[in-house]
């Protein structure tokens, strides 16, 4: 096999493996409530998924201003209170999803 393809392969396996272990192996770390600052409904073309997944901006109590995963922007209006679950992947990245 040529080396570029081996590479290739390489890279691919590896980038797998670490959005596996990004979701899968991520702890529930707390619980906490923000108010939605910002929508974002993603960009998507026609009968296919994003290619900028929806997400939220949340002003959670202690002042910071985070990214919220979520799979419903348009149920939640800019302004009202949600809950959030941060999220903590093996290797101490913080991540946010809305609590449903």
């Amino acid at each position: 096999m040529k080396p570029w393809i081996v590479l290739f392969l390489l890279v691919l396996l590896a980038g797998l493996i670490w959005g596996l272990v990004h979701d899968f192996l991520s702890k529930e770390q707390a619980t906490l409530k923000g108010i939605v600052t910002e929508i974002d409904f993603g960009r998507a073309p026609p009968k296919s998924f994003p290619a900028n997944p929806p997400h939220l901006k949340v002003r959670l109590a202690d002042g910071s201003l985070v990214t919220v995963a979520t799979k419903n922007p348009g149920k939640v209006p800019v302004g009202s209170e949600i809950i959030v679950t941060e999220w903590v992947t093996p290797w101490g990245q913080l991540w946010y999803t809305q609590r449903d």
